[in-house]
């Protein structure tokens, strides 16, 4: 879809302020910057999850534009999954986060699945490198132990969502790098190919914001917020790999269910 890629082109490089006026100067598509303004909403809980748009008379008078240009907009915002055009009924927004249940073991990668988005991985690179002290401590490795890297951007629906750097010792997944770009869900890859069973894991959650190198990465301004995860994944007791995710923090949402107060 051309509108869509052209979108794609320049979303992530205009501030909210901007929008108006590259609308007034005629420097993108009217229909691009009335998708953004919704979209916008959508984000900032104007228009709530599970509630209908206002209607597309309402929608022109509000933007001033004609119906064509409306209908374009929610075109793209139903392939990004955001709403949902119910005919004779009128436009509902969707919940396009992605819920991962820290519950039980789960990758990222399999919490979009189940969500229905098309993952893919792209630019993944496999090396090997020494312990640190830090990854010595974490994979109770000896410092200089060979560990295996995978560093890599993780996809939903061709647009970039997660950057992914995994840390393993070399001697549990020997000759892994002949495996680069073949493979895109690590936990199930492992558990396959090296027959390594995920029982546990602990979690580090935190929230920043993307340097530049990351918002070059994940195709959005510097400044954005990114939900992080640091995990190290465990076979009974011994850990076997650990993981470090930054996620689009508008894209990704953390479940918890806890039992009990400590006192």
């Amino acid at each position: 879809m051309n509108m869509l890629k052209e979108r794609r082109n320049y979303e992530n490089q205009l501030l909210p302020c901007d929008f108006h006026n590259y609308f007034t100067m005629g420097k993108v598509p009217a229909y691009m910057v009335v998708h953004d303004l919704i979209k916008l909403k959508i984000k900032d809980g104007t228009y709530p999850v599970s509630e209908f748009l206002p209607t597309e008379p309402e929608l022109e008078k509000i933007y001033k534009v004609s119906r064509t240009t409306i209908r374009t907009a929610m075109e793209i915002l139903k392939d990004e999954g955001l709403v949902e055009i119910r005919q004779g009924r009128g436009t509902i927004v969707l919940d396009s986060r992605a819920i991962q249940s820290l519950n039980k073991v789960t990758s990222v990668t399999e919490c979009l699945r189940n969500r229905g988005f098309d993952v893919r991985t792209k630019s993944m690179y496999i090396d090997v490198i020494h312990a640190t002290e830090r990854l010595g401590k974490e994979l109770n490795q000896p410092i200089g132990t060979p560990i295996a890297r995978i560093q890599r951007i993780q996809l939903i629906n061709e647009k970039p969502i997660a950057i992914i750097k995994d840390y393993l010792p070399y001697a549990l997944v020997p000759n892994i790098e002949q495996f680069t770009n073949k493979f895109n869900g690590l936990y199930e890859f492992l558990e396959q190919q090296y027959h390594l069973e995920i029982e546990s894991a602990d979690d580090k959650i935190f929230a920043k914001s993307a340097d530049f190198a990351e918002s070059e990465m994940l195709a959005v301004l510097p400044g954005t917020a990114l939900l992080c995860i640091q995990r190290i994944c465990y076979k009974g007791t011994e850990p076997i790999f650990s993981d470090d995710v930054c996620i689009l923090g508008d894209q990704y949402e953390l479940s918890i269910s806890s039992n009990g107060r400590n006192k």
